[in-house]
Parts: structure tokens; sequence; C-alpha cells
């Protein structure tokens, strides 16, 4: 760690006690007397755009934390920042990396519960938040907060274009005016359904739910759980339960490994930024549908 840029003195100091490096409270400055590789974004929301741009044009590769971009204009404005400077652009999609959509991936792969039929994609959580999270103005709210962690999972194990999204949002605990729960239902090309949610809940929900032909399969925060059989034969299910090793949003370790090896060596990355524009699209989706009460058709041009 060469330098960290904070607006929070506390912070600052804190920095250089544990890494003995450089600090500051504009990145600006930073930008232009260090020497550095690679930036992580880890800003309020409503600043990742102006900043990786800055990054970028200043000859740095940059990680840039979720939601990456408010709408679709800043995503492109990044993307066209990255293409101009050929500097290399990281969104921040850590369950691409998380034990329990790795294992799934793999099960799907074998068809192991036949032809999947309804992917549902589920995290719970029970607190009450002041900050700027609670604030439209900021980027805040659940949607943006959390759509890349429960959306864009939904998308890659359904492998195929969306062609129609139903969202609905709620504020029912937090004050502000963002949401603080929402669920979203997509359409699949290849028929599948897909639901995502974030629910004030105290008691947790299941990671995921990936229904199919032959059997079901269900994670929480420990286990992976496959029940299958033939429908016509209930009695005859069989259920395996194995455990999940490893951090359940993905480790931080291994994503940053593996931006270093994509950087060095050229070796491929399992995010990126046309990636993440695809789900900037879908978030977006989800709030046109609630802000206007009705299923939105998408275009896959």
């Amino acid at each position: 760690i060469t330098a960290v840029c904070d607006l929070s003195e506390e912070n600052r100091n804190r920095a250089q006690s544990e890494h003995s490096c450089a600090v500051y409270a504009d990145y600006k400055k930073m930008l232009a007397n260090e020497k550095l590789d690679l930036v992580s974004v880890v800003t309020r929301s409503d600043t990742h755009c102006s900043i990786v741009c800055d990054c970028l044009e200043s000859g740095v590769h940059c990680v840039v934390t979720k939601p990456w971009a408010l709408n679709e204009k800043e995503a492109l404005t990044m993307m066209e920042a990255e293409k101009a400077t050929g500097c290399r652009l990281f969104p921040w999609i850590p369950m691409y990396w998380s034990p329990d959509y790795t294992a799934i991936q793999q099960l799907l792969r074998e068809k192991a519960i036949g032809e999947v039929f309804l992917i549902r994609r589920s995290y719970s959580d029970f607190r009450y938040r002041t900050d700027w999270q609670t604030e439209r103005q900021y980027g805040g709210g659940y949607l943006l907060n959390w759509g890349m962690h429960l959306v864009q999972p939904v998308v890659g194990l359904a492998n195929a274009p969306v062609k129609r999204v139903f969202g609905q949002l709620q504020q029912a605990i937090n004050p502000g005016d963002a949401d603080d729960n929402f669920i979203a239902i997509l359409e699949f090309e290849n028929g599948i359904r897909g639901v995502a949610e974030f629910t004030q809940s105290a008691h947790p929900f299941p990671g995921f739910i990936i229904q199919g032909t032959q059997g079901t399969i269900m994670t929480d925060m420990e286990n992976i759980t496959v029940t299958r059989g033939d429908p016509r034969h209930p009695e005859a299910l069989e259920t395996t339960v194995e455990s999940l090793n490893g951090k359940v949003f993905g480790d931080e370790a291994d994503i940053y490994r593996d931006i270093a090896s994509s950087l060095l060596k050229g070796t491929s990355f399992r995010t990126s930024p046309a990636l993440a524009l695809q789900g900037t699209r879908l978030i977006e989706a989800v709030q046109r549908s609630h802000d206007q009460r009705k299923v939105v058709e998408l275009s896959q041009a």
C-alpha cells in the first residue's frame, strides 16, 4: 500500500500507523504526487464516476466498489475513459468468487437437478441505519447497494438474456427517502424465472434456492443442500448436505490476486465493465418498473 486518501483525519492517522504509507485528504493530490499501479475506490456511491475517470486519466488502473455506477450514463462514461486511456477498470462484484455461487455453477453444469426453471437469490438483514445510504441524492438505497450481490448472480446462473423485469421497492424501517427492501422478478429468454430480493427480517432467508425438474438446491451461510429425485416418486427423494468453505461474498484476497494476475500475466478476470453495465441496466429497469408500476420490456440491442 503506497498511499491512502480519506476525508477523515482519524482514518488517515490509522492508515499511516498501520501501513507506514503516505496519506492524503485530496485524492487529486495523491494522483499527482504518487506513482501508483492500482487505486481502489470505496467512496460514497455518487462520487464513483468522477473519481474513477480521474484515476484512469492519470494512467492508473482502478477497482471500484459496488454500485460502480448510479446509472447507465455513468457506466458508459467510465467505460469510455477506460478505452481512451488504455488503463483497466475492475468493477467489484465479489459474488462471482463466493463459495455458494461457484458450487451452484458446477451443479448446474452437471444438470444435477435437471432443467432449471426458477432461481431465487435472497439476503435479509435487520438493522436500523442513519448514514448516507438512506438518502437517494448520495446514491443510497438497498437496490443500488445490494443489486450487484443479488440481481447479478441470478443473471449469471440463468445464462440467458433478460426479456422482462418487474420490481417493487419499499422503505420499511430506515429514515431518509431511499428504499431498504426490494424485490426483482426477471424473465429470461430461455424460460427461466429469476427472483432477487433484499428484505428486512430478524430471521435469515436462504441465500439461493434453485428449482429444477429433478430437484432443488438451497444454500445458507454455511451449507449447500441438494435434494433430488423423480417428481413422480416424491417418497424416494435423496438429500445431501455439504459445507461451504470461504467468505459468503467472496474472499477479497482471492479477488485481488486475480486482479494482479490479470494485470501482470494477462489472465482472464471473472467480471468486466460490460458485465457490470448489464447489471446497471437491470437495476435501472427494476427502479423504472417500481416507479411506473408496470413490467418493463428490455431491448437486447
